[in-house]
């Protein structure tokens, strides 16, 4: 029961980690990104000017959302061509990801979200990042899953009792132990008179 608790407890305490981690991160991404996109419009706007800084800024945000409206519908028809066929859209989910992503980022105005925004909506590229992000959790998922491996057999002892076996082995990630549990069932043949 301790092994269950500590178990339990260090597992909470990686994903408080992992939570405060990710909250850094997003802190200094709201931080740094508004900052870095006033920096870039007012470099471009004492470049080309302010109005057409804006209009700049307006157009991509239109662009985006008919590419990403457009973006949309296409794999939304990939992934349901998918499905009739019986296959996971696996893919074609992540790439609605990053569609929408891509979409979002067009409409933050700024012309670095802007270039980020138009890179997720090319679909080479988006596909590449989809196929990436989609290996690298497999490998992660196949690395820590357990596997359960059950197996029975029934004997006969010499008083005519059956006697069924279970052998169950749980193995983890290579770094933990497998864990056997074994035990016997013990199944009388007389039935009771009722």
């Amino acid at each position: 029961m301790l092994t269950i608790n500590f178990k339990a407890e260090t597992l909470y305490l990686n994903s408080v980690l992992k939570e405060t981690f990710m909250f850094k991160i997003f802190f200094l991404l709201f931080l740094f990104v508004p900052l870095v996109e006033l920096y870039v419009l007012i470099e471009v706007g004492s470049e080309i000017g302010a109005l057409p800084t804006i209009l700049l800024t307006i157009v991509t945000a239109i662009i985006g959302a008919a590419l990403m409206r457009h973006q949309g519908v296409s794999t939304m028809q990939k992934a349901q061509l998918n499905m009739a066929q019986g296959q996971l859209p696996a893919v074609e989910m992540m790439e609605g990801v990053f569609i929408f992503l891509g979409g979002l980022m067009l409409l933050i105005p700024g012309l670095i979200t802007d270039a980020i925004g138009f890179l997720l909506l090319i679909p080479p590229v988006r596909r590449l990042f989809s196929k990436k992000l989609i290996a690298q959790r497999q490998t992660q998922y196949a690395q820590y899953k357990g596997q359960v491996y059950e197996t029975e057999w029934t004997e006969r002892s010499s008083d005519g009792q059956s006697i069924q076996h279970v052998r169950i082995i749980e193995s983890g990630a290579p770094d933990k132990e497998s864990d056997v549990i074994e035990g016997e069932v013990l199944d009388d043949d007389k039935k009771p008179n009722r």
